[in-house]
């Protein structure tokens, strides 16, 4: 490398990279500007088979490239600013931050950012902020008060936490293991009107898996599901559910190229009308995002 005139050194290794990174700098003293990770790669195929596109939101993403690095949400969200201390709990041995006035908890060996000498998580809520192709709530697909409310993929819980108080019921699923107990920490004041899962979404009914006909009561109001990219076996698995309700729904399309069709096809099935968020994301975590070079509608949103 030493010998040879290049411009840039991509590093396709997304776990290593800053390791590798810091090798070629010190060992082999390779420039650090010059040095790229795999993002910047995606960024520059994207740039040219996008460069003749009449999609008016892509090219405004294309512009921002210009000056910016590929993101998840480029342009759409803005960098964090809201700052949450984290604290701990000394009885549950478990760190939690205090959300719009109750607290939630985290595993214990959750991995924080640091801030002037202390732990802190931020912007919990960034990707709920209006200009957001990610958000849940969206016009009349809102969480009212009294609602019944399905929230499948839960994790740190933010958004039913935010609207525990409205819901008369509330359905929680996580198939992380790790997120159960602090999970049953945060919502443990609201235990009366919560249930909580610990499993996988899918289209059947067995052992570690769970589908929303068989893990739901009668009445559902509010669906808002992210699955990573499980969501399609699971819309599956909510037949009745879908037809004996008639469901606000907020359903993640971003997660699978092809996914927002088969999520709308599905929900149209049911009976109910189809829209997407606003702006596209960049899910640049799949695996075959190489392969697709796609931009993708964050959410479904559909009532009937």
């Amino acid at each position: 490398m030493k010998e040879t005139d290049f411009d840039k050194l991509i590093i396709l290794s997304d776990i290593h990279y800053e390791t590798i990174k810091g090798d070629l700098i010190y060992w082999h003293h390779i420039e650090e500007d010059k040095i790229k990770d795999q993002r910047y790669l995606l960024k520059l195929l994207m740039l040219e088979k996008y460069k003749n596109t009449e999609d008016v939101e892509i090219q405004k993403i294309l512009q921002y490239w210009e000056k910016n690095e590929v993101s998840l949400f480029n342009q759409y969200v803005e960098n964090g600013k809201e700052k949450y201390i984290v604290q701990w709990d000394c009885i549950e041995n478990m760190p939690y931050i205090m959300y719009e006035d109750k607290r939630m908890y985290f595993p214990y060996d959750f991995w924080f950012q640091e801030y002037e000498g202390k732990k802190i998580i931020m912007d919990i809520w960034a990707e709920q902020q209006d200009t957001s192709p990610h958000r849940y709530i969206n016009g009349d697909i809102r969480v009212e008060q009294g609602d019944v409310i399905v929230d499948a993929g839960v994790q740190e819980g933010n958004f039913s936490l935010r609207y525990i108080e409205k819901a008369s019921k509330a359905y929680l699923f996580e198939c992380d293991k790790r997120w159960i107990k602090p999970l049953q920490q945060t919502f443990r004041k609201f235990k009366d009107k919560v249930v909580l899962y610990n499993g996988f979404l899918g289209q059947y009914h067995a052992g570690e898996y769970l589908n929303l006909d068989n893990a739901v009561g009668k009445r559902v109001d509010f669906l808002k599901m992210d699955v990573e990219g499980a969501e399609v076996e699971a819309l599956l698995g909510g037949r009745e559910m879908f037809l004996n309700n008639e469901i606000k729904c907020s359903i993640c399309s971003y997660h699978k190229s092809g996914d927002e069709a088969a999520i709308k096809d599905i929900l149209n099935s049911y009976g109910y009308r189809t829209n997407t968020s606003e702006g596209y994301m960049l899910f640049h975590f799949e695996k075959n995002i190489f392969s697709t070079l796609d931009f993708r509608r964050g959410i479904v949103y559909a009532r009937k």
